[in-house]
């Protein structure tokens, strides 16, 4: 008979205790991971909102302003850049989030899945709209 359970309840299974009184290290570097992650999504999509061309409106028709009609390849590269950056740092994390990923208790990051997802996502849409810029 185990030491553990006590005499009265032979047939009852043990009831599971949690030894982890704290958030240990990868759970932090976990979730630092995925605000890293969106970090750079949102640096992504900054050079992407900087990169497009600007639209004709009524007050550049009225003041005879030029609108350049072209996206900006430098921001394009960077935006590339930061997405692929933002790609690799949620799988680095989601592959600590799997080692730790053992107990009934441990759950995934939410915030890990959804920027890399989004990540590939607009990875995907940039090669297929901007592969001419690269």
């Amino acid at each position: 008979m185990d030491d553990r359970r006590s005499n009265d309840q032979p047939d009852q299974p043990r009831k599971f205790v949690e030894r982890r009184k704290k958030k240990d290290w990868v759970v932090r570097s976990v979730t630092a991971i995925a605000v890293l992650g969106w970090i750079c999504a949102l640096v992504s999509l900054l050079l992407i909102d900087r990169a497009s061309p600007a639209h004709e409106n009524f007050i550049t028709r009225f003041l005879s302003v030029s609108v350049v009609g072209y996206w900006n390849s430098t921001f394009l590269r960077g935006a590339f850049v930061a997405t692929l950056a933002s790609f690799v740092v949620s799988i680095v994390g989601f592959i600590l989030n799997a080692s730790r990923h053992r107990r009934k208790t441990d759950r995934y990051n939410k915030l890990l899945i959804t920027i890399c997802a989004l990540s590939t996502v607009v990875f995907v849409l940039y090669l297929v709209n901007f592969s001419r810029y690269l």
